[in-house]
C-alpha cells in the first residue's frame, strides 16, 4: 500500500486507489500520513481541518473520520492496526517506501550523495527518479497543510535545481534551457534559476539571451524588492560578458 502525498492525497494499493469522502477525512488522512510513526494531537486535527472555527462536535466528528479510515486502509504487513489511539492524539502505522514524501526524500539524499561521489550521471538518475513521485501540488485540497506543502514544494524545488546543476556539467545545456524557461514565470525572483538559466542558454550559444535573462531578473528585484542581484549573479553575467567557458561558470549557482 502506498501513500501518496505529492499531489492531492490519496491512497494507492495494488489493484486500485481508494478516494476520499469528503475534505475531513482527506485532511485527517494527510496529517497523519505526514507524521507517519508519529503522534499527531487531536487538538492539531482539529486546527487542520476548520482552522479557527471548529464546530462543538469538532472532536466527535474527528472520531468518526478516525473509524471510517480505519475501516479504509489495509492493516501493516505485520497484521497490525494502521491507526492507533495514543494518549492525546493518533497515530498512522507505515513500513518503510509507504510514504512518498519520504521515498522522496531518500532519494533526493542519495542523488546528493552521488554528486559529492562525483557520479554525475547517477546523481541526475537518481533526481529525476524522485522527482517524477510528483503527481501534482504537494497536499493539494488541504488548505489546513498550506505550510507543510509550501516547505515540500520547496524541497522540490531545490531538487530540481541541483539536477539541473549536475545536468549543466553534463553539458545538457539546451535541455536544461528548455526546462528552466517555463519556470521562471512562476518564479520570477528566483536567483538560482536564474544563473542556471543564463548559464544553459550561454552554453548552447544563445549569448544575449542568456543576458536578457539577467536584466529581466534584475528589473523585477529593483522593482519589487528594491535590491541588486546577489555578487554570485553579478559575477556569472560578468563571466558571459567576457566569454568565460560555461564550465567554469557551475560553482557560483
Amino acid at each position: 500500500m502506498k501513500f501518496c502525498l505529492l499531489g492531492p492525497p490519496e491512497v494507492r494499493d495494488d489493484a486500485c486507489r481508494l478516494w476520499f469522502r469528503g475534505h475531513r477525512q482527506r485532511a485527517v488522512f494527510a496529517s497523519l500520513a505526514l507524521n507517519a510513526n508519529r503522534v499527531v494531537e487531536t487538538d492539531r486535527l482539529v486546527d487542520i481541518v476548520w482552522g479557527d472555527r471548529p464546530p462543538l462536535t469538532a472532536q466527535a466528528q474527528i472520531q468518526k473520520t478516525l473509524s471510517a479510515l480505519r475501516q479504509m486502509l489495509a492493516r501493516t504487513s505485520t497484521g497490525g492496526e494502521r491507526i492507533s489511539t495514543v494518549s492525546s492524539g493518533y497515530l498512522l502505522h507505515a513500513d518503510p517506501g509507504e510514504i512518498d514524501v519520504e521515498v522522496f526524500r531518500g532519494e533526493v539524499r542519495q542523488a546528493s550523495s552521488a554528486m559529492v561521489a562525483g557520479d554525475l550521471p547517477g546523481a541526475v538518475t537518481c533526481f529525476r527518479g524522485a522527482l517524477a513521485r510528483w503527481f501534482g501540488r504537494a497536499l493539494d485540497g488541504v488548505p489546513g497543510l498550506a505550510a507543510e506543502a509550501t516547505h515540500l514544494e520547496e524541497q522540490r524545488l531545490i531538487a530540481w535545481e541541483e539536477c539541473m546543476h549536475a545536468e549543466l556539467a553534463l553539458d545538457g545545456h539546451a535541455r536544461v534551457a528548455a526546462e528552466i524557461e517555463p519556470l521562471i514565470g512562476s518564479h520570477p525572483l528566483r536567483e538560482r534559476l536564474c544563473a542556471l538559466l543564463m548559464i544553459a542558454l550561454y552554453g548552447c550559444g544563445r549569448r544575449v539571451e542568456a543576458l536578457r535573462a539577467y536584466h529581466g531578473l534584475r528589473g523585477r528585484l529593483h522593482e519589487e524588492l528594491g535590491i541588486e542581484p546577489s555578487s554570485e549573479l553579478r559575477d556569472i553575467e560578468h563571466a558571459i560578458l567576457i566569454e568565460t567557458p560555461a564550465a567554469q561558470m557551475l560553482s557560483a549557482p
